[in-house]
């Protein structure tokens, strides 16, 4: 008895199942956390009692963005409680992963983790900026102060010079109000607006209550409403009784045109797929400015913006719709205005401003991830030129002109190594480096994995911009070359974290992780002899807990290990289970062997079929036998 409690002891402590049911909700906040976070752990979402912001975190505890955003969002609560004090907004946070909650009842989440505020009126915003404490606090601040007071012409020209496009709305405050609600769907329209993205920073709202400004700004009734450019010009008018979601649609086609004509911020946010700087590379040649702390109104964002607009400023034409060669007598001056002297000037630039934090593997590409740095490549010529460390406007005019006159000058430098080409996606996205297929393949849906009879290796990774985890995709690849003559027997699977809901419980602390999970029906059926041996004594009690562990045995790839494809290969051959002794038979008969195998047991099956066509008598040992034959057959064929 003894010496069976010790086998089976020494059978499970090893191959510890991981994949175990779904347990209690944990908090997600800890310690310090606490203090100025609320976390509703078990999925309810709790509003502010009072008359403040509440801003609500969705998240899930398996997310490893999630984990990586916790520590910057307790940091923006900690800022605004130092800000504004009592009356610095609610932070909350719920798990919105659990299936039975009500968070994920009503927003059904893809990706965490998601982000809202909604002030004491009800009005709501959904962030979609970068996930940094920076930005969190801008967006936030910018809720807090949607809407300006227009009260003089002076702050029209004041806040004109800062922003690309203002959105003016004429009210009058009168108690009590009016029936329609223009002051507080105004309200309504900024909230939704403001979405923490910084290129909605370029537009601000504002409000005028006296009537002779409204008149200067041809707002000539009340509730009346206009979009005016920076260039003090009318844009549009909507009447009283507008609606939200036309403003809503003019809004993003007047900042949009705004930005191609001065500068974009490349946001590629939450959106990890984001084709917002491809579309630039194919509209033409790009300006990008790279650079940290970047905020919309400061030095460099005023000095960018207004070479932006000398570049465009073109006398009586639309320097967008120009198409003509440049002129031979271009003005190399670079302390020169740029203001109409390219008007004549072929392959116009876009201006682009990139947070090269925020950014870091794109900033990293082009050698600015440590100083500031001006790029402006021509992705159709397959040329790139770029300044450093000396950025001032004398400089970005001398890389604009040479840009375009190809003229060398002491400030830029030239090369055709940091180039960004247009390719076409492959056919194949999984293909090896030879053109093969791959033997990984990409699951969305973990659920199948565990329903698998076999050996199933699973490569978890915490996403593309995860460096540890793309560093293992490529010894993975290779572990799964070397067993592609044992497919019928094991698959090699790689779940992207970031994306994929979990439906079971793994310690992801730290990614990458590598599982191997096997159904073996030996080692099942080991146990629940164990189990019967057990019953007859007073340890029934652990007995029935071992049963419950044996529906299939899993495994993780130990955390001192390297990981590279010999020492995954050797794990994934030690591990005990009938399945495993025959993919390590398969793993050392290869080639002559295989096929000296395959040709024996072929005759071996032909002989045992002659045999059973002749005496009926052991028939049913003998088809046993012949089921074997034809299961290592089609095993190793």
């Amino acid at each position: 008895m003894i010496y069976l409690l010790l086998t089976l002891l020494g059978l499970s402590m090893p191959s510890r199942p991981l994949v175990v049911s779904k347990g209690a909700a944990k908090p997600f906040f800890h310690g310090v956390h606490r203090k100025l976070i609320q976390d509703n752990y078990d999925g309810t979402i709790r509003l502010s009692g009072n008359q403040t912001m509440s801003v609500i975190l969705l998240y899930s505890p398996y997310s490893i963005r999630s984990k990586w955003f916790r520590e910057e969002y307790y940091t923006t609560a900690r800022r605004l409680k130092k800000l504004h004090g009592n009356l610095a907004p609610y932070f909350g946070a719920t798990n919105c992963f659990d299936q039975n909650s009500y968070c994920r009842r009503k927003y059904n989440l893809k990706q965490y983790p998601a982000m809202m505020a909604q002030n004491s009126a009800l009005m709501g915003s959904v962030y979609n900026g970068p996930l940094d404490s920076v930005y969190v606090t801008r967006w936030l601040n910018r809720l807090q102060n949607g809407v300006f007071r227009l009260q003089s012409a002076q702050d029209l020209t004041t806040l004109s010079k800062n922003h690309d496009l203002l959105t003016i709305l004429y009210f009058k405050i009168k108690t009590p109000p009016q029936k329609f609600q223009s002051a507080s769907n105004f309200s309504k329209l900024a909230y939704h607006y403001l979405d923490g993205d910084p290129n909605t920073d370029r537009t601000i709202f504002c409000i005028v209550t006296d009537s002779q400004l409204a008149a200067q700004l041809q707002l000539h009734n009340e509730h009346d409403l206009v979009l005016v450019s920076s260039e003090l010009k009318l844009l549009t008018t909507h009447y009283k009784g507008w609606v939200m979601e036309n403003v809503h649609k003019d809004l993003v086609k007047f900042s949009q045109e705004a930005a191609m004509k001065n500068v974009e911020f490349l946001n590629l946010g939450r959106r990890f797929h984001s084709t917002q700087l491809a579309e630039k590379f194919n509209q033409g040649s790009v300006l990008m400015y790279f650079t940290r702390d970047l905020n919309y109104g400061n030095a460099k964002y005023k000095m960018f913006r207004e070479i932006a607009q000398e570049y465009r400023t073109c006398p009586e034409k639309d320097f967008i719709s120009v198409d003509s060669e440049t002129p031979d007598n271009f003005d190399l001056d670079c302390s020169t205005s740029l203001k109409g002297i390219l008007c004549e000037a072929n392959n116009t630039l876009s201006f682009m401003m990139i947070d090269s934090k925020i950014e870091n593997a794109l900033a990293a590409k082009y050698g600015a991830d440590r100083e500031d740095m001006v790029v402006a490549i021509n992705s159709k010529q397959e040329i790139t030129r770029y300044i450093k460390s000396n950025i001032t406007r004398e400089s970005i005019n001398c890389l604009i002109r040479q840009h375009h006159n190809s003229a060398d000058n002491s400030f830029v430098t030239e090369s055709t190594e940091i180039i960004t080409t247009k390719t076409e996606t492959p056919k194949d996205i999984h293909a090896d480096a030879v053109g093969e297929s791959s033997f990984v393949k990409f699951v969305d849906s973990t659920a199948e994995l565990l329903l698998s009879r076999k050996i199933n290796v699973i490569l978890f990774m915490g996403g593309i911009w995860h460096s540890a985890s793309s560093s293992a995709i490529a010894p993975f690849h290779l572990v799964a070359n070397h067993f592609k003559e044992s497919k019928n027997l094991i698959d090699f699977s790689i779940v992207d974290v970031s994306e994929t809901k979990l439906p079971y419980n793994l310690n992801f602390d730290q990614l990458p992780k590598i599982l191997i999970t096997s159904a073996d029906r030996s080692n099942t059926y080991m146990f629940l002899i164990k189990v019967v041996l057990f019953q007859n004594s007073s340890e029934a009690s652990n007995a029935k807990t071992f049963v419950l562990l044996s529906i299939g045995l899993s495994w993780t790839y130990p955390e001192e290990f390297m990981i590279n494809h010999t020492n995954i290969a050797r794990f994934v051959l030690t591990r005990p289970g009938k399945i495993f002794g025959r993919l390590r038979w398969m793993d050392s008969c290869q080639g002559t062997c295989r096929k000296r195998a395959q040709r024996e047991m072929r005759d071996d099956r032909l002989q045992l079929k002659r045999r059973l066509g002749r005496n009926v008598a052991n028939s049913v040992r003998q088809r046993v036998l012949l089921g074997y034959y034809d299961r290592m057959l089609r095993m190793i064929s």
